[in-house]
């Protein structure tokens, strides 16, 4: 009999790239399994166009444990006949849900709280790791070995008529150069300086004839449209706001390069291959950074204080200030030939 297999996977878009490496790795040893993911609502496109899996499973992860969709969900799972589940997630309410749902075999990291609804544990990590890399380190033990640490986007094919409307009614042509910028953050200390991603634009026109892009969401809009008011629209365009996550894959793939800070496009132009320079600040780059079977590249300045820190707030604000447009678009230079 066939095995079923259910990944179930953490909560966040950009947690969930970072998990496709180990559900490749997955697939690679389980060729003739079924294999499905579960994963919210939000996280929905990230894997969708999979093909290492068979199915995406949603689910409103704001349902309190034991409530009605709890279990309806188990219901679910459990007609599904699944067989091993692994828990990319270290939320207890998870593998209660699993546990419910009578997969016999379940398989996680053994944090306390959850190791007697686990059939088998991975001691976690002795020291924290790249999130690529806490997927990948769960599966070995158990006989699943990496097959690369490079993440994967599918999007979808009906993105590639969509994204050129975009781009033909902003003038660029199927060909033209383009570089990608993203000036946003889900928190502004992650955000390198808008006024520099200005001068590093001006430092970039001077030298090559191409179209710069901002990206972001509809959220980040203000951002980008203050960086691209002081230039002419034949210069700098912005897409915040007005692409699909696959049409955003789709515009970093054909990309010249991406410049962007610690945030989820710069980790979707590395699943394209596309050349990354990533600005970093608060955040880590050996835990969080791009991963890539292309070109990738950190720019991270030793300032004297405890970086990495994840503050939220700081007066000092060094880190991101003091990596300065001149040397940032040095950094950019080989990256655009």
């Amino acid at each position: 009999m066939t095995s079923r297999l259910l990944i179930i996977n953490q909560n966040w878009l950009g947690d969930v790239l970072f998990s496709t490496p180990a559900i490749r790795a997955l697939r690679k040893a389980y060729p003739q399994s079924f294999i499905a993911c579960l994963v919210p609502a939000r996280c929905r496109e990230v894997l969708e166009n999979n093909p290492h899996l068979n199915e995406v499973i949603v689910y409103d992860d704001r349902a309190p444990v034991f409530s009605p969709a709890f279990w309806r969900l188990a219901g679910r799972l459990r007609r599904g006949a699944f067989t091993r589940a692994f828990f990319f997630h270290r939320s207890g309410t998870k593998t209660l849900l699993a546990f419910a749902a009578g997969i016999p075999e379940r398989y996680g990291y053994g944090v306390p709280g959850r190791r007697r609804c686990l059939t088998a544990t991975v001691p976690s990590p002795a020291r924290e790791v790249h999130k690529i890399d806490f997927f990948l380190n769960l599966l070995e033990p158990l006989g699943v070995p990496s097959a690369g640490r490079a993440p994967d986007f599918f999007p979808d094919p009906s993105a590639n008529a969509k994204l050129q409307a975009l781009l033909n009614a902003s003038g660029i042509g199927p060909g033209d150069p383009y570089v990608v910028a993203h000036a946003g953050g889900n928190w502004e200390l992650k955000r390198w300086p808008a006024d520099y991603f200005v001068r590093w634009i001006r430092l970039f026109l001077a030298k090559f004839p191409w179209r710069v892009v901002l990206c972001g969401t509809a959220s980040e809009q203000g951002i980008s449209d203050a960086i691209a008011g002081g230039f002419d629209s034949r210069q700098v365009t912005s897409l915040c706001g007005r692409t699909s996550l696959g049409e955003l894959a789709l515009l970093l793939r054909r990309a010249k390069f991406l410049l962007s800070n610690d945030s989820g496009p710069i980790h979707l132009a590395a699943s394209q291959g596309t050349p990354v320079l990533g600005l970093y600040g608060p955040t880590s780059a050996r835990l969080t950074g791009p991963v890539s079977d292309g070109t990738v590249r950190v720019f991270q300045k030793d300032v004297g204080c405890a970086v990495p820190c994840y503050f939220r707030s700081c007066d000092a604000r060094v880190c991101m200030e003091w990596l300065s447009p001149e040397e940032v678009f040095a950094q950019t230079l080989d990256l655009a030939v």
